[in-house]
This record gives C-alpha cells, structure tokens and sequence, in this order.
C-alpha cells in the first residue's frame, strides 16, 4: 500500500503581499467612499523557514480619530494561504485567503491493498473562488469578504456606526 502524495502547495511571500495589495486597494474605495480616512504602512513578518519581509497595512481613522486597522498576519497559515486581520479597539477578525473551494477533506478506499476509489469533500460551505473570506464562527459558514460585510465587522471591531 503507497501513501498519497501530500506535498505542501508552495508559494512565494511577493503572491501573499500582492493578494494584500489588492484587499488593500479595495478597502480603501471602500472606507473613502463612507468618509474614512486611510493610510499605508508596513508590517515586518518572520515566518518560519522564510527570509523575513514587509507586508503592507493599512489605518483607518475618521476626523484623525482611529477606526481600525487591517494588518497582515502571514503567508503560512493552516487550512488557508494567507491571513490578514481587521483589528479594532473592541475586537479583531481574521481573514483568509483560499483558492479554489478551500480546504478538503480527502478520502480513499483501499480494497486488498489498492486504491478503489477517491473523493474529496469541501470543509467549509461558501468559498467559491479565489478570494478572502471571514469565517462566521457560529455556523462555519466562509463568506467572501466584500464591501457591505467589511463595514459590517468594521463597525463590529471599532463600535463605529456607518
């Protein structure tokens, strides 16, 4: 009987900082078309077995009064290719990145030591593509993060009301 190949799916920090680039460039649209204020900055990340990196931020005030900030986490995340997290004065959300339908669970039936036959299982309901997702914790349920769900967990983690 051979075990399945389960090499990890690699890839580099610049992919990782280039998905935040691009979450990034959304949330701010997003913050300055409800009259917040955003600024860049950089997080410097040391990952395990990496070189460490700068990842960019971003802070997000209304009238100079700190809202939010959206930091970046890591490129080496269990489950997921990479998390940033939405953190404000009262609580923080975690967001994931993951390609395709996320993470699976595989399985194989082994008859007289062969493989008969293969299936792979989505773990959680609601990815559908490439994208960042927050997981809402009481059903398990991922949602892509989008503008009307980030104010939402933006006014979750500030107390600040849109």
């Amino acid at each position: 009987m051979t075990e399945p190949n389960h090499e990890p799916i690699l890839f580099s920090p610049e992919e990782y900082v280039q998905r935040i680039e691009t979450f990034l460039a959304d949330a701010r649209t997003w913050c300055e078309s409800h009259g917040l204020a955003v600024e860049r900055g950089a997080v410097t990340l040391r990952e395990e077995r990496m070189a460490e990196y700068d990842a960019p931020s971003l802070a997000i005030s209304k009238n100079s009064m700190p809202v939010a900030k959206i930091l970046p986490v890591g490129s080496k995340i269990i489950g997921a290719q990479g998390r940033i997290d939405l953190v404000g004065r009262v609580t923080r959300h975690a967001f994931l990145f993951y390609v395709g339908k996320g993470p699976a669970i595989s399985t194989q039936a082994i008859v007289a030591g062969r493989a008969t036959s293969s299936s792979s299982v989505p773990m959680l309901s609601g990815v559908d593509g490439d994208g960042w997702y927050w997981i809402e914790a009481t059903v398990r349920r991922a949602k892509r993060v989008e503008e009307s769900l980030f104010l939402d967990l933006l006014t979750d983690v500030s107390d600040y009301e849109f």
